[in-house]
């Protein structure tokens, strides 16, 4: 299925609203949509959400036999999957620009890098070591997939773990389950950003916009790819299309990015250390991108139990400090006034009809009263036994 073109009214509104300072979605030129990472029950698995846009990272390894220019070192591939549900006109089998574009921003920002530790891989020199295979899948197209797709690759990465080993004397190695051992986390040296900027030319006039969706992507007349680390490093720089820029623009943009790369590079490590120390706790296990989202699901209807229990503890706790505060001022009130208990100067004046069932008795007066509900009891079971019917005892 083909791409649906933007008519000539969704054009001209677009462009006209990027020359007046404005955005459809309200943001600032230079301003990033909202960055959300989810895990799954696996190590290794992310979702990452930029705005609408919605891509799947998913890393697995297997041990395989190491290259002989580098017999000391693993061994990382990356795939890029494109699916019909992330928009209409993605067929899937069929490579096109997209995922070409896609595959070479993830190779030089990630691989090209060298910001994974690949010696830290190696079980046995020139025999044996990791292999990582990063599968990227786009869920939902809603622009800027280069940004997307390397902020779910990278938390991906970040976050998983492989597992133990054991080395024989025989050279036999020996993987052992996450059960048996812990696993072992992946080392990265620096943690790569991808930015993205959208131009819009009115004249010699060029009008630079930062994370740019699928409409403005559309109608944009060139775009610039940054891929940097917090240190200060390129990785990489793609400049696709026809746009001849001045050498002062494309400067301001590469500072931008240096600025807003080390505020994406906290996030992501903030949040993949928050999930990690989850997982340490022996209270919490993961239960995968679908927890506290399906009515169904039993680990959410026992979340819903604890948060009306929790909810109910704290009413009874704020209800009874206000209770025990009235108890308390009405006490010291009783004190104050004269010819109560606690008034020194009169003397203690109590009536039978103040008296409570629990102040102390005559042993003669407590025996009349047991006595007395003896014989209640007594008289209360012959009336329900004289009511009893044939019928009731069967």
């Amino acid at each position: 299925m083909r791409e649906v073109p933007l008519s000539t009214c969704e054009r001209t509104s677009l462009v006209s609203s990027i020359y007046a300072g404005l955005r459809y979605d309200h943001r600032k030129f230079m301003e990033v949509r909202d960055i959300t990472l989810n895990f799954g029950k696996d190590y290794g698995s992310c979702t990452a959400t930029l705005g609408e846009t919605r891509v799947l990272a998913q890393v697995t390894c297997e041990v395989v036999e190491p290259r002989p220019s580098r017999p000391n070192e693993g061994k990382l591939s990356i795939a890029v999957h494109l699916s019909p549900m992330a928009a209409p006109h993605l067929e899937p089998g069929r490579t096109n620009d997209v995922v070409d574009e896609l595959q070479q921003i993830l190779d030089r920002n990630i691989k090209e890098s060298r910001c994974l530790d690949l010696e830290s891989l190696c079980i046995q020199a020139e025999e044996s070591v990791w292999q990582l295979r990063l599968d990227v899948t786009v869920l939902n197209h809603a622009g800027n997939l280069g940004d997307a797709c390397n902020l779910a690759s990278v938390a991906a990465l970040r976050h998983f773990h492989r597992p133990d080993v054991t080395v024989e004397a025989d050279g036999r190695v020996t993987v052992h389950t996450l059960e048996e051992r812990q696993p072992v986390p992946t080392f990265m040296r620096k943690v790569p950003v991808c930015l993205t900027y959208a131009f819009f030319m009115e004249g010699e006039k060029c009008h630079v916009v930062m994370d740019p969706t699928e409409q403005e992507e559309r109608v944009m007349c060139g775009r610039l790819v940054v891929g940097l680390n917090p240190h200060g490093e390129i990785t990489s720089l793609l400049f696709p299309g026809r746009v001849v820029m001045e050498k002062q623009t494309l400067l301001s943009c590469i500072r931008k990015a240096f600025s807003k790369a080390k505020s994406v590079a906290e996030s992501v490590q903030q949040a993949v250390d928050d999930d990690l120390a989850k997982r340490k706790a022996a209270f919490v296990k993961p239960s995968g991108f679908v927890v506290k989202n399906l009515r169904s699901d039993p680990g959410y209807n026992r979340w819903l139990v604890d948060q009306r229990v929790s909810q109910k503890r704290l009413k009874l706790e704020d209800n009874e400090v206000p209770m025990e505060e009235e108890m308390s001022d009405s006490l010291e009130e009783s004190t104050k006034q004269p010819g109560n208990i606690g008034d020194s100067d009169h003397k203690l004046q109590m009536t039978p009809s103040d008296r409570s069932p629990h102040m102390e008795m005559d042993g003669d007066m407590a025996d009349g009263i047991e006595e007395e509900d003896e014989n209640d009891d007594d008289g209360e079971e012959e009336d329900v036994k004289s009511k009893l019917t044939a019928k009731d005892l069967l």
